[in-house]
């Protein structure tokens, strides 16, 4: 296998405390117990990969290729008090990258007005907002701050969901571009029905506003059946079958070369290519940037948007390719 990094998430620092219902069973801390992390899990601290959207390979390459979607602070939280000190710098590196996009996803939205750069103006063009509104309360509470926050490409995620939630106010508001939606797994049992899922798909439905369902959760009701679902294959294959997803095409970024900053062109960026042994059931699919044959599977056979077989990931030819 190809010796190349090109991961999903950055995390620039660890550690998050609990601030509301939805983190009462927070998969951070799974995990971090499960993998035996001697750190204290709610201690906020910088990581070795603050600086990584911005390495480069062997061959002077960014190993981060341009159009892809880092997901940034899974761990934690961007507007965490703690890190403070460091947020400026994070801002500095993502004005480097204009080629990569750069999701936040937080539950603190009070505190991202005063956490943006100076810069920021109606937002950044590769940068996309979310928050995470859990319940009907977390959503009335959050949505009205998070509404007036200007931002070029804003999401919504209901996720642990544990309680129904009304988002019509927030997808037909012309702002929301995306709804990503999970029940609660990771050890958390709070249950999750399919009504709940349902009428959030409705509500994307009228207001043509994509909705991706990753996982129904631990616990899911359906017709009144109670079906536990220990994995998250299992969890992810009846989200996919339930059938409630909605798509109605990729936002349009605007990226840009982190050399000359000309705009970039669809070809220099690249087409999205699928593992077909494990990308065909994949709810994020339709959104998603594709297989990079990071060496994660046992078992890779790519193939296009269209199921057709093809010969290397869009991560071979980078931006420096074009300038050679």
């Amino acid at each position: 296998m190809r010796d190349t990094t090109n991961p999903r998430t950055w995390n620039p620092w660890h550690g998050c405390r609990r601030c509301s219902e939805g983190c009462e069973n927070c998969y951070m801390f799974f995990l971090d117990e499960m993998r035996g992390v001697p750190e204290n899990s709610d201690t906020v601290s910088r990581t070795k990969e603050f600086d990584l959207p911005l390495q480069k390979d062997r061959k002077g390459r960014y190993k981060v290729p341009s159009g892809l979607m880092l997901s940034i602070n899974m761990t934690s939280d961007t507007f965490i008090e703690d890190a403070d000190p460091w947020r400026d710098e994070m801002w500095s590196i993502i004005r480097k990258r204009p080629d990569v996009i750069f999701y936040i996803l937080t539950k603190r939205v009070g505190r991202i007005r005063g956490c943006l750069p100076e810069d920021w103006g109606d937002g950044y063009e590769n940068v996309i907002l979310s928050i995470t509104c859990e319940t009907q309360r977390a959503f009335d509470e959050r949505w009205p701050v998070f509404e007036r926050i200007p931002a070029k490409h804003k999401q919504l995620n209901l996720a642990p969901m544990i309680s129904p939630v009304d988002v019509f106010p927030a997808v037909a508001s012309g702002q929301i571009e995306q709804v990503n939606l999970s029940g609660e797994g990771f050890g958390g049992r709070r249950p999750c029905r399919y009504e709940w899922i349902e009428a959030v798909s409705r509500a994307c439905e009228e207001n043509r506003v994509n909705l991706i369902v990753n996982y129904v959760g631990s616990v899911f009701y359906k017709d009144g059946a109670r079906y536990e679902l220990e994995t998250l294959q299992e969890q992810g294959r009846w989200a996919y079958r339930s059938g409630l997803g909605r798509f109605f095409g990729r936002p349009r970024y605007n990226l840009y070369s982190p050399y000359d900053r000309h705009l970039l062109t669809d070809d220099e960026i690249g087409s999205p290519v699928y593992n077909s042994h494990m990308c065909r059931e994949c709810v994020n699919r339709p959104v998603c940037y594709g297989c990079l044959d990071c060496g994660g599977c046992k078992q890779v056979s790519l193939v296009d948007a269209d199921w057709n077989p093809v010969e290397t990931a869009p991560s071979v030819r980078t931006l420096d390719d074009f300038l050679e």
